[in-house]
């Protein structure tokens, strides 16, 4: 028969002296708690609570009471000879096995003392046998001890309804405990503050705010100090302003207002409800009393409430100041200020913080660790955020998290999935934290693979329909290019906020999917689901993709009647559209007046007015961008070199590319080589070009290579250009375009055997160019055309005015380069 040992050996010291050295309790045997059949029990029959397999003496002589003419058989069991148990010695041992927390200890105590005689309706230890009850946390196991001090005819002691009172909310029965506390025919203020502290740790703050201003209504006696230290945490967490004041006005009649903790209680509610004097206003007031100013949990609570509501310099002075008071912080103080540091992206202050740390023998605080793994990740030093981790002895799932996490938000995705599998391999599942930082490191890398075994371990651990999930998912499908998977697991949500609506149109316009994109905004409507700035900033990017105008003005007008016209994040998306759309006044005009700029800002309209030709008014806004304090990037000298490569400025070209190595210390990229090679190779400096291509320190592309192709033909560089061509094959055997390209050359040059060769292998490749496609928007509707399609209702008054223009430029002198256009066959 299975056996259950519910003594802890922590508790052996404890009761030495209620036991046998020789007969410590610790005979194994099966305890069944009081049954709910007890409750029919007639008050003259005593219940016998323990079943056993083996019955042993646990109690020394001193706790009985026997007949000098019987003997007791400990190693039998009892009969009709058993001893009688000592009552007050009984009850002493559940108040101090209770009172250390060892609360099935002290059960076992009261049931087996029954089995030895004990007279239960002597015993007068019921709330101490209660609170053991409610330590256990057992809804079923605190209804039957309720129902075993109702048989017993105990349940008149408003003491032990009380109790009962207490175990239901420490249970978290609050059904039970409502209905108990509204059935009881006497309260007192231990009542009313049971009910006040368990509705406000039930969550239900109003309710907890409420039964308190119903005790002021009722009870002769007033609130005391855990009455109101309850009703204050009830006005924090609902930010219930009115109420707090009202407390602490009563608070001030009734002289506990120079309470300790009602003090940090008052600074919690003042700072939770943004009144900054008000909380100042009271520590000023705890300052000049010279018994609680070394308190250091009210420093704690003011400089947690500064750094909670932005106010980062006066928190930082507020720390200082307890240190210079001689007040020595402790774990929660250090927490807080390191937040600060991760709020205000102060790293200096964060390493003498880390230093600081060690003095007071905080280091290895888990709590602190955390915090200092995320002010590292978080001001841009992950190698020492992933060194404070791999050497902390105190890793839990928080830690893990907060270093997932914060490996992809700071660009360390490959990191965030490589400590996720080695978490796996140690604890087993994550949990969903950990999920979705995971998801959003598949995003980042577009890494599909992963994303499904993720997706896989999500379904597995039954997460996947879980809101924030989902959205991971829905994003991380778009990403990897796959909207089939997205709008699958979109639709099977089984609720759908707005970030997973944003998630699933991004995905469409970033796939170029833009009538989906645009009909599933459409839906998004019908369900009265309110789009943000991220939904607009995805509408944005649809219509520069289209070109289309009107549609980009609507948009811009629903975000003036929102008032959205501050939000920095739409303006930018609002300068980037206009430009695309053909309106660089528009974008002009947006940038001009915005209140604020950030670097994306800058870079919109540079490259706007490159795109539109304005080079010199783009070089000048150059130099006004880092006059205003703005480091320029890698995506600003993409557009200036851009720009320099169209207008064929050679030496301002180079000017640019030496600045961004030399003076900003920036890598070139890809991009930037690119616009360089197409820069020397409009210009005719092709060898040039080729040469900066091999010495390129990165993988050169296709794109790299076709744009110097291109050069070569324009400049009629045969030899060069076959060169290329290999290159370019090597990279992308099936690329149809650069292959029309090079056939198109070969006719150029009259080498028509090249010429028929490529155009073989074309064919024998079975490779067919995509068609041309343009599309312009005309009185609000956009017309659409493919090369050699004739589809258009106005075809043939199309063609005939282009045949028309084409005499007019005739006459006018135009003789058109017809050796450059050539057929795509």
């Amino acid at each position: 028969m299975e056996t259950v040992g519910l003594l802890h050996s922590n508790s052996l010291h404890m009761y030495s002296h209620y036991k046998d050295q020789n007969n410590l309790f610790m005979s194994s045997y099966k305890v069944t708690l009081i049954s709910p059949s007890y409750y029919g029990l007639c008050s003259t029959k005593k219940p016998s609570l323990v079943s056993s397999t083996s019955q042993k003496n646990c109690f020394t002589s001193s706790h009985f009471e026997q007949n000098p003419s019987q003997k007791s058989k400990p190693e039998h069991g009892f009969s009709s000879n058993s001893p009688v148990v000592d009552v007050s010695s009984v009850g002493k041992m559940i108040r101090e096995l209770t009172d250390n927390g060892l609360f099935e200890d002290a059960i076992r105590v009261y049931l087996k003392s029954l089995e030895y005689g004990f007279q239960a309706d002597e015993f007068k230890f019921f709330p101490c046998l209660i609170k053991a009850f409610g330590g256990l946390c057992d809804v079923e196991k605190a209804r039957q001890i309720h129902g075993h001090v109702l048989k017993l005819g105990f349940f008149d002691d408003l003491y032990v309804q009380n109790s009962v009172l207490g175990m239901y909310w420490k249970c978290g029965n609050v059904k039970d405990a409502i209905q108990l506390f509204e059935k009881m025919c006497e309260r007192d203020l231990v009542s009313w503050n049971t009910m006040i502290s368990g509705v406000c740790q039930s969550g239900n703050y109003l309710g907890s705010l409420m039964i308190f201003r119903r005790m002021m209504d009722e009870l002769v006696v007033y609130p005391n100090r855990i009455s109101c230290l309850s009703a204050l945490a009830s006005c924090a967490s609902i930010e219930a302003f009115i109420y707090g004041r009202e407390i602490h006005g009563y608070l001030v009649k009734t002289g506990l207002d120079a309470d300790e903790f009602l003090i940090s209680g008052l600074i919690e509610m003042y700072m939770k409800c943004a009144d900054i004097r008000s909380a100042q206003r009271v520590f000023k007031s705890m300052l000049d009393k010279e018994s609680i100013r070394a308190n250091a949990v009210i420093w704690n609570v003011m400089i947690t409430g500064y750094v909670s509501n932005g106010y980062l310099s006066l928190a930082l002075e507020l720390f200082l100041e307890m240190l210079n008071s001689g007040i020595r912080p402790d774990s929660s103080t250090m927490v807080a200020i390191l937040v600060l540091c991760s709020q205000s992206l102060n790293i200096e202050v964060g390493k003498s913080i880390h230093g600081l740390l060690f003095s007071y023998g905080l280091h290895t605080d888990v709590r602190i660790e955390t915090s200092l793994i995320e002010m590292y990740f978080k001001c841009g030093d992950h190698v020492n955020g992933l060194k404070i981790f791999s050497q902390s002895k105190n890793h839990n799932l928080v830690m893990w998290s907060a270093v997932i996490s914060n490996s992809v938000n700071t660009g360390c995705p490959a990191k965030a999935l490589e400590m996720l599998q080695d978490y796996m391999l140690e604890y087993g599942f994550p949990d969903s934290i950990m999920l979705l930082a995971a998801l959003r490191a598949c995003s980042s890398l577009a890494l599909k693979s992963k994303g499904l075994q993720i997706h896989g371990l999500a379904v597995k651990l039954a997460v996947d329909s879980d809101i924030f999930v989902g959205g991971a998912l829905v994003d991380m499908y778009g990403k990897c290019k796959d909207m089939k998977s997205a709008h699958k697991v979109f639709w099977k949500l089984p609720f759908r906020d707005l970030i997973s609506w944003n998630a699933l149109i991004s995905g469409y316009s970033q796939n170029e999917c833009v009538d989906e994109a645009l009909k599933t905004f459409r839906v998004m409507q019908s369900e009265q689901i309110r789009p943000n700035a991220v939904t607009v900033a995805s509408l944005l990017s649809i219509c520069a993709q289209l070109s289309v105008m009107n549609l980009c003005k609507e948009i811009h007008c629903y975000l003036l009647r929102q008032g959205f016209e501050q939000n920095v994040l739409l303006n930018n998306s609002l300068i980037a559209t206009y430009s695309k759309c053909g309106d660089i006044n528009c974008s002009w005009t947006i940038f001009k007046n915005m209140p604020e700029r950030n670097e994306v800002s800058w870079n919109s309209i540079i490259l706007g007015l490159g795109m539109h030709g304005h080079t010199y008014e783009m070089f000048d806004l150059f130099e006004e961008m880092k006059e205003a304090g703005k480091k320029p990037d890698g995506i600003t000298f993409t557009s200036l070199l851009s720009a320099c490569s169209h207008a064929g400025m050679v030496q301002m070209g180079w000017k640019y590319f030496k600045s961004m190595v030399e003076d900003y210390k920036l890598e070139p990229q890809v991009e930037h080589y690119t616009c360089m090679v197409d820069l020397l190779g409009r210009a005719g400096h092709l060898n040039e070009a080729y040469d900066l291509i091999m010495a390129m320190p990165c993988v050169p592309d296709d794109r790299i290579w076709g744009s110097l192709l291109g050069s070569c033909r324009n400049h009629g560089n045969e030899k060069l250009a076959e060169l290329v061509a290999n290159h370019i094959f090597k990279l992308d055997p099936t690329s149809i375009g650069y292959r029309v390209l090079l056939a198109n050359m070969f006719e150029d040059f009259g080498r028509l055997n090249e010429l028929f060769r490529v155009r073989s292998e074309i064919k024998d490749m079975g490779l067919k160019k995509q068609p041309g496609c343009s599309w312009i928007e005309v009185n609000n509707n956009i017309h659409i055309f493919v090369a050699g399609d004739r589809t258009h209702h106005q075809s043939e008054d199309i063609y005939a005015a282009i045949e028309n223009l084409t005499l007019e430029m005739k006459r006018a002198g135009y003789v058109p380069h017809l050796e450059s256009v050539k057929s795509d066959s």
